[in-house]
């Protein structure tokens, strides 16, 4: 009997698949998945595993809600193996189409003499690729001046850690926070650099992290690991400082006419924050500059930080509630 031959060997080579023969073949879950990864830039192959790959073992396995807890374990070690096997074969397909690339090398371990390096691979990194860039701009109909340069996408790569935080706050919306919510329309999530926020005369100009819009709300995304004082030194006066990013998008706003910059709250996002001082460091920086402002911003509730997209959702939502029992 002849070995069955290796299926990861045996798909063709990337320039083999016309256009037409890469998009014949491609599943709504793989749109789902190279749509999210082009809004994301780069993604954890084991965090892909928990958003598309997590169907629970009652919905393959029947006999699974009445078995003994033995069963249930050995079920679940199947269903397991069953969901990293389809992962795998997403991943061997839109490799094969050339349309994603993967990396796992830590540069870190390289350096390293062999006596002590262990092993060089760690996080597995999914990205697109140029193929992959475009069809899925034109899929979205993203207009020739907004697509992205290849090169800037993986000059991005450098950066990645940053990134991927970013884009666990847009899969955290779409996946967990608006997974229910049909009234709310979130289809709006733009990045830096494709988006900028500018005066009038655009003399002055902030390009936030991301950018959300709901309805006809705009949160401006700004996150914090933790890494940029919030105070600088009046002597040090080119040096970034979360103050002068709040200062920027106070002058920013009240040169703008456009009612949707001027009435957009700033969402600052500690998600590594481990302590209450940071936020609250940050919150008396706001206090201050609304203190300056004037009537540009109506309170200082504009500036909303906190170490979490929901948190700020919520805060919004408190904010601009309207009182249950208002005095008459």
């Amino acid at each position: 009997m002849k070995n069955a031959p290796n299926r990861e060997s045996s798909e063709k080579p990337a320039a083999d698949y016309s256009l037409g023969q890469t998009i014949d073949l491609l599943s709504q879950m793989d749109w789902t998945f190279l749509i999210d990864l082009y809004k994301c830039r780069c993604m954890e192959q084991e965090y892909v595993s928990k958003i598309y790959f997590n169907e629970g073992p009652e919905k393959y396995y029947k006999e699974y809600l009445a078995a003994e807890e033995e069963i249930k374990r050995e079920l679940e070690m199947q269903n397991n193996k069953r969901l990293q096997a389809q992962l795998g074969r997403m991943k061997r397909k839109l490799k094969s189409r050339g349309l994603i690339e993967t990396t796992s090398v830590d540069p870190d371990a390289l350096n390293k003499p062999s006596s002590a390096r262990g092993s060089i691979h760690g996080k597995t990194w999914m990205y697109l690729t140029l193929r992959g860039l475009r069809i899925i701009e034109k899929r979205l109909d993203i207009p020739d001046e907004a697509k992205l340069s290849k090169v800037e996408v993986d000059m991005e790569r450098a950066k990645k850690e940053h990134f991927w935080e970013i884009a666990k706050l847009y899969l955290d919306l779409k996946y967990k926070i608006f997974r229910d919510m049909k009234l709310v329309q979130f289809d709006e999530w733009d990045w830096y650099p494709s988006e900028t926020v500018a005066s009038d005369n655009e003399t002055l100009i902030i390009r936030p992290d991301a950018i959300l819009k709901l309805e006809n709300q705009l949160f401006f995304i700004e996150l914090d690991r933790s890494t940029e004082p919030v105070y600088r030194s009046p002597f040090l006066s080119e040096q970034v400082s979360i103050q002068k990013k709040l200062k920027r998008y106070y002058d920013v706003m009240k040169l703008s006419t456009n009612e949707l910059i001027r009435e957009g709250y700033i969402a600052i996002i500690i998600p590594t924050a481990k302590y209450e001082t940071r936020l609250q460091n940050i919150r008396e920086a706001a206090d201050l500059i609304f203190q300056q402002a004037g009537k540009v911003f109506q309170n200082s509730s504009k500036v909303i930080v906190s170490k979490n997209i929901q948190d700020v959702l919520i805060n919004y939502a408190e904010v601009n509630s309207p009182l249950e029992n208002p005095d008459i």
